[in-house]
């Protein structure tokens, strides 16, 4: 589900999209009416005036806002004053063009539709767009236009919406394209974060194993809640979660040079960076264990209290990143024997 902060982001993107649409086409429509009036093609002249109100009320209708009523009288705008304008001065102004252009966009936009309701109105409204271009061009082809247009009043017609369509189509698919990226980034930072904690999760711990050059500079600690399954038991799974998330708060907050990962469960990786000081690990989970020792943990109007047990290793000889975590796990094993809330290195 997309969070408020997203779906806000996605309005503002629309928003700016039809007023930008709106201003574009009302200057273009505005143009058009100009050129019309200078070649002496009244009709037209008309039937853009027509267009240039019609813009002007869309924009009201976006100022309070009916985006919905906006974009279905926008799009039937798009398709009746290109044709009404192809049918009356021919193919060479190139007004249909507009419609061309609309059928790409909303083709494309079926790529970035998770409604299937909305996948089908694109479908269909590029295969009747898709038509509408058709029957044109066979009613070009069956009869002249009723207003035959001066040669220099047409070629600039036509090189109007040449650049009108193509400025459309790359507006659009830049904008499509930062939406992909933006979408990219969020499906590839959501898979390295554990949902729950928001640190990184086991896939992203050793992706980041995999990219420390010398591990003999680092030190690897594990460490899990004791007795964390009583809680679960006692106050509910809910209540769980909570510690868990506030103490991935309370790590997350303390460390430092370090990289943080929940490994499964209760479990969380730490690797300290130290430069061969094995003080450095150490001091850092150890005032980790003692601030989660210290700490009220506050749920539904309980106050609990947790500890943890530490394991810390460092990265010697020639071991793979599994055995390096194991032997710190072994470690941790060490603490919980000699009665938890300890930190072994």
């Amino acid at each position: 589900m997309q969070s408020l902060e997203e779906k806000k982001q996605q309005n503002n993107v629309i928003v700016k999209t039809c007023y930008t649409t709106d201003i574009a086409y009302f200057s273009i429509r505005f143009l058009c009416m100009v050129l019309f009036l200078i070649g002496g093609c009244y009709p037209m002249v008309f039937v853009s005036l027509g267009s240039v109100v019609l813009y002007l009320i869309l924009l009201g209708l976006l100022k309070i806002k009916k985006y919905y009523a906006y974009a279905l009288m926008c799009g039937l705008e798009f398709i009746i004053y290109p044709s009404v304008a192809t049918i009356l001065v021919g193919f060479s102004s190139g007004f249909y063009l507009n419609i061309v252009a609309i059928t790409i966009v909303s083709f494309f936009t079926i790529y970035f539709s998770i409604k299937e309701r909305k996948v089908t109105k694109a479908v269909r409204f590029s295969i009747f767009s898709a038509l509408v271009v058709f029957g044109l061009h066979i009613n070009g082809t069956l009869q002249e236009p009723p207003y035959l247009l001066d040669k220099w009043l047409s070629t600039a017609l036509f090189g109007i919406h040449v650049i009108v369509m193509f400025s459309f189509i790359i507006a659009y698919l830049l904008i499509f394209t930062k939406y992909a990226m933006t979408l990219e980034n969020k499906i590839k930072s959501e898979s390295r974060m554990d949902q729950l904690t928001k640190v990184s999760n086991r896939h992203d711990l050793f992706n980041y194993l995999e990219t420390i050059e010398d591990k003999r500079d680092y030190a690897l600690a594990i460490f899990d809640i004791d007795d964390f399954k009583k809680v679960n038991d006692t106050y509910g799974h809910v209540c769980g979660d909570y510690i868990l998330r506030e103490l991935a708060n309370i790590a997350k907050l303390n460390l430092y040079n370090s990289f943080l990962a929940r490994y499964g469960g209760e479990e969380f990786v730490v690797i300290v960076k130290t430069d061969g000081e094995d003080d450095i690990a150490f001091s850092q989970l150890e005032k980790i264990r003692y601030l989660i020792e210290n700490n009220d943990f506050n749920f539904e109007g309980r106050t609990l209290k947790i500890t943890i047990s530490i394991g810390i290793e460092r990265f010697h000889g020639d071991i793979s990143n599994e055995r390096w975590i194991d032997l710190a796990d072994e470690k941790l094993y060490q603490s919980k024997a000699s009665g938890k809330n300890k930190t072994t290195m």
